[in-house]
């Protein structure tokens, strides 16, 4: 089972990232993640690092880890937008970009900065608009759409990406869950929506279907807290693989346990 981490952000200094990234890709793990956010809770005031800017960064000191916001919240960047900002980090990293996206959540954080977030029938329609968008631009032709937010005339992404980022839509809701399942090549479930797995799932196959596609080759992932391995997290591993995820990505925030994440690799191995 894939194993990469999502570090935190908020009060950090990129020092501190560059070398917990360095460390985990040393020790064979597959992934690096940071969150897509402006704004620390529950403090204001702590400083923040831009996620984007932080994955540039750390495409630079890495040579294999996969890199990607866990999740990009598509309320703060128009999809042609976003899909620019991953084809970039695309040709950065070599190849190594996971654009895992989400509809966002009713946050004080966007409405600070005057942008507009909509009641939750608003956001997964502006989900499926961006699902749709983004990997016809890293096409490298131009593109027309008329929906409900979002218009394209004639919008291109140059160069056409080859191959291109892979496309992870984030889901809490079965909405959601099944919209990854038609346009996405993954989805990744937080463990805190435990609860709605069985729901979750049934959705995530309805969109399959709907592309005709099946399980098998699509990336199914879970984020969790480091806390949420408990004490025997090759059990917990095993239970979530039985769950049908083929990845998990581990959420740490500071101070990072590198001892810790060094025992887990060893115990692995």
């Amino acid at each position: 089972m894939e194993i990469g981490f999502c570090l935190s952000t908020f009060g950090t200094r990129y020092i501190e990232l560059r070398e917990a990234a360095q460390q985990i890709e040393s020790l064979g793990y597959a992934s690096i993640h940071v969150w897509d956010h402006y704004v620390a809770w529950p403090d204001p005031q702590e400083s923040v690092l831009e996620a984007w800017t932080t994955l540039a960064g750390l495409a630079e000191v890495t040579q294999r880890l996969r890199l990607g916001p866990l999740v990009a919240n598509i309320l703060n960047r128009h999809p042609g937008r976003l899909a620019k900002v991953a084809a970039t980090l695309q040709e950065l990293s070599g190849g190594r970009c996971d654009l895992a996206i989400g509809s966002g959540s009713g946050g004080e954080e966007q409405e600070s900065f005057g942008i507009t977030v909509g009641d939750t029938a608003e956001r997964i329609a502006r989900f499926e608009e961006a699902l749709q968008i983004i990997p016809e631009l890293w096409k490298g032709k131009p593109v027309m759409f008329r929906g409900e937010y979002y218009s394209l005339t004639n919008a291109i992404c140059m160069p056409a990406q080859n191959p291109p980022p892979r496309l992870i839509g984030a889901a809490t809701l079965p909405a959601s869950a099944r919209l990854a399942g038609k346009y996405a090549d993954g989805v990744n479930f937080p463990w805190v929506v435990n609860e709605r797995f069985p729901t979750l799932f049934d959705s995530l196959e309805e969109g399959l279907a709907e592309s005709g596609r099946y399980r098998k080759g699509f990336d199914v992932s879970l984020h969790v807290r480091w806390h949420v391995l408990g004490s025997d997290p090759l059990q917990a591993m095993n239970q979530w693989k039985k769950l049908g995820f083929t990845r998990v990505i581990i959420y740490l925030s500071l101070p990072f346990p590198l001892a810790e994440i060094e025992t887990l690799a060893l115990a692995l191995d």
